[in-house]
């Protein structure tokens, strides 16, 4: 004030022993704007706030006669005032700034009323629920609390209008700002004063003390994931499949790719697991990564069955050479051609097809067909046949139910997990 040389204005004399004001109870105005989020640690459960907090409250001694506020922006004057005890329940670490001087204004009105702002970092805890991660919505409060007084002495209640705004170019990589919350806390809380006693508060009872919750809703952006985790999953799961298109006798290329594909997918899926805590629980992420994995697992299961049939059509062909190679040249059957693979053909022109139900000791059929004896290279050619177009069977078959089942469980996981996302979390200290 120009009346008034600097330090000193009559107001002055008031902080020497920073009285508390004489109201009871004080009533504390308190809200904050959120400058900046970010450093979201999935692994600690914890991010980084930095903000401007503001206080409002009466003290009649420092009533003046001034048309104007008075400012108040010396460091040392404001040590010597009487500030609200007020602290944040669930920071792990706080700090003030002061670059490059104390970032703090605080104004007197003529009638005693104080309006105090500051800046301060916050490093805050959060409990994340990652059941649904990463579709999942998450529910961050930061605390406040008065430290040494109760309601009946000091009342901390938020602003009416606008308590908690946030500034509308926070653009977070990981989340997206769904709402922000003014609420009050409800909880036990015990302030040790002597060896074998306590001061309890209870919110709503008398000689509780103020608790006030300001909560971000949050839900995590998908594209990230979808373009990191579910089309790469999705596609090696696909590549798995190019082994129903593989020659069946092809064993080395076959388990080769399903091996390659399995590995693959457990990789990337621990590189997921790395980066979120150990919780008890199973995630969707989890879900998902599990069902590939039991895709991929199958197609190793069915290459293992086409196998079987393979080497029993195999040895039944070596013991209808064998037959040959000593001397039996039985007349040929001609039959059915094998569409995919022309593995049936024998001397070059004719094919073993299906053969008619033989006679006990071979001989004549009930149809007139000639019937070949039990040693016959055709029965066991006919034999081989049969077991190389059961695999092949097997094959064909695959290649409609593996895609088939993988549509239905993506169309029932997304369904599943997008309508659980549209509820709403509860905010859970």
């Amino acid at each position: 004030d120009s009346e008034y040389p600097i330090g000193e204005h009559p107001i002055y004399k008031e902080l020497s022993n920073k009285p508390m004001p004489k109201q009871r109870p004080l009533q504390v105005n308190f809200g904050f704007y959120i400058e900046s989020l970010g450093n979201f640690r999935s692994t600690e459960m914890t991010f980084d706030v930095d903000m401007y907090l503001y206080m409002s409250w009466q003290d009649e001694t420092y009533r003046h006669n001034q048309s104007d506020y008075i400012l108040i922006s010396d460091k040392d004057i404001l040590d010597k005032m009487w500030l609200p005890g007020l602290y944040f329940a669930n920071a792990r670490t706080a700090y003030f700034h002061d670059v490059t001087v104390h970032n703090f204004n605080l104004f007197i009105a003529p009638d005693g009323t104080i309006a105090y702002g500051t800046r301060v970092t916050l490093n805050v805890a959060c409990n994340l629920f990652l059941q649904d991660y990463p579709l999942d919505k998450q529910v961050c409060g930061i605390k406040v609390l008065s430290y040494a007084h109760v309601k009946e002495e000091m009342n901390v209640t938020w602003f009416s209008d606008g308590p908690i705004r946030f500034n509308p170019a926070i653009n977070l990589p990981e989340f997206h700002i769904t709402a922000l919350e003014s609420s009050y806390c409800d909880g036990l809380f015990h302030y040790t004063i002597t060896k074998n006693s306590s001061r309890i508060g209870y919110n709503f009872f008398t000689g509780d003390f103020s608790c006030l919750i300001g909560m971000l809703r949050l839900q995590r952006a998908i594209g990230f994931h979808l373009v990191q985790s579910y089309i790469p999953t999705g596609l090696i799961v696909a590549i798995s499949w190019v082994s129903f298109w593989i020659d069946r006798r092809a064993v080395p290329a076959r388990v080769s790719l399903s091996f390659t594909t399995l590995l693959t997918l457990s990789t990337q899926g621990n590189g997921i697991r790395y980066a979120l805590p150990p919780v008890s629980y199973a995630k969707a992420i989890d879900y998902f990564y599990g069902v590939c994995m039991l895709f991929i697992f199958g197609v190793l299961l069915e290459f293992a069955l086409v196998n079987s049939f393979m080497r029993r059509a195999n040895k039944y062909s070596q013991m209808a050479e064998k037959l040959r190679s000593n001397g039996y040249s039985p007349p040929p059957v001609i039959g059915e051609f094998d569409s995919d693979y022309d593995e049936c053909k024998s001397n070059g022109n004719y094919f073993y097809g299906r053969m008619p139900k033989k006679a006990k000791n071979g001989g004549i059929a009930e149809n007139g067909t000639l019937n070949p004896p039990k040693l016959n290279p055709a029965h066991f050619m006919y034999e081989a046949i049969r077991y190389s177009r059961r695999a092949l069977a097997v094959d064909q078959m695959s290649r409609i139910i593996f895609p088939l089942t993988f549509s239905i469980f993506n169309a029932v996981y997304w369904l599943f997990y997008l309508n659980r996302a549209q509820e709403d979390p509860q905010y859970t200290a």
